[in-house]
């Protein structure tokens, strides 16, 4: 595995530049994050970073041969920071070739890497706050075995009595479309109004009809 010195030296050999060590470890420290966030499943606040006052023989968290992408990422950052736009994207294509690389032999090594902890609890969050409602309790206890079994058309029974209390809560309390309405809740619908001129004639047909049968 390469140390943080030998890539320091690697990129100044590679690609002689005009950054100091603080600009590269900022860079070194961008790509460990990417790597280990995207790849390692670490959470934002957890990841490894470089300072000044790191060891210089401080090992990095990518081991050879797929090392080179600090190199491929650093030289990167120095070009675009250059304006030298043609060659930061042939470098890029580069550091994004080797990170793949890196990703698919550690991920046949040790398994797919599981979701960044901050994922997780924040698809959590996001899910109990989207289910802030009256049938929370009835939604919340639909589970796949339950489904299945409404699928199959079993016996209510065997949903288990929780679930039925909650579902016959919830019909009693009208939450659900069209369940108990009273008479009083029902709204006829008004008659629309007739045109003036509608009921004018209307008018006229039974003063002509009283009118006849007087005669």
């Amino acid at each position: 595995m390469a140390t943080l010195q030998q890539a320091l030296t690697r990129i100044d050999t590679i690609c002689p530049n005009a950054w100091d060590d603080a600009a590269k470890l900022l860079w070194l420290n961008e790509c460990e994050s990417m790597i280990q966030t995207r790849i390692l499943g670490t959470a934002p606040e957890a990841c490894i970073t470089y300072d000044a006052d790191t060891a210089r023989s401080t090992v990095l968290l990518v081991p050879a041969p797929f090392d080179r992408l600090y190199v491929y990422y650093v030289i990167a950052m120095c070009d675009y920071a250059a304006h030298e736009t043609a060659h930061y994207a042939d470098s890029m294509m580069l550091f994004n070739a080797a990170l793949d690389e890196y990703a698919k032999w550690y991920q046949r090594t040790n398994g797919t890497a599981a979701a960044p902890p901050g994922a997780a609890a924040q698809i959590a969050a996001n899910s109990a706050a989207r289910h802030m409602h009256e049938n929370k309790g009835v939604l919340d206890g639909i589970t796949a075995a339950r489904a299945a079994a409404w699928d199959a058309k079993v016996s209510p029974a065997a949903l288990g009595p929780a679930v039925n209390t909650a579902l016959q809560a919830a019909k009693d309390s009208g939450a659900f479309r069209g369940d108990r309405v009273t008479p009083a809740q029902r709204v006829t619908p008004a008659r629309p109004a007739r045109p003036l001129s509608e009921a004018r004639t209307i008018g006229r047909q039974l003063i002509s009809r009283r009118l006849s049968t007087a005669s």
